[in-house]
């Protein structure tokens, strides 16, 4: 990693709402952190108390499956090229090792492989879109279609 990709890198960082960011490749690690924005707490008064209900059975839990997520900062392609056949498609069966979809990070083309064998049960990016570290990008169930 050159000193020009570390400066891109540390702009990237800079213009985005991530408050902290590692980066490790073969010849350096990188840290960078920022400062959560100043909060200010402001009291007003109520003139009357509102009653609030809680229904507890509309709490949605985490679907079954496994989440892809990104392991990088980058845009989010579903193909080669623009186009072209996406890598994978809702409700398709994936091996493990199977690309599912390439992740552009400084100019350089990040194949994200399939952990597991299963089936492409959601896509949560769309193609060409910016997307965060630890984002989930889609979901991968066990089984046959």
């Amino acid at each position: 990693m050159n000193t020009k990709e570390i400066q891109e890198l540390i702009a990237v960082f800079e213009n985005s709402n991530l408050s902290r960011m590692e980066i490790e490749a073969s010849d350096i690690k990188l840290k960078m952190e920022k400062p959560v924005g100043d909060v200010q707490i402001v009291s007003t008064p109520v003139s009357q108390p509102k009653t609030i209900e809680v229904n507890e059975e509309k709490t949605e839990t985490k679907k079954e499956g496994y989440w892809v997520k990104a392991p990088i900062v980058g845009t989010f392609y579903q193909s080669r090229a623009k186009g072209s056949t996406p890598f994978v498609e809702i409700g398709q069966q994936v091996k493990k090792g199977d690309v599912l979809c390439i992740i552009e990070a400084m100019k350089v083309m990040n194949e994200i492989h399939a952990p597991m064998d299963g089936v492409i049960a959601e896509i949560l990016v769309t193609d060409d879109s910016m997307v965060e570290f630890d984002q989930e990008l889609m979901r991968i169930v066990e089984g046959v279609k």
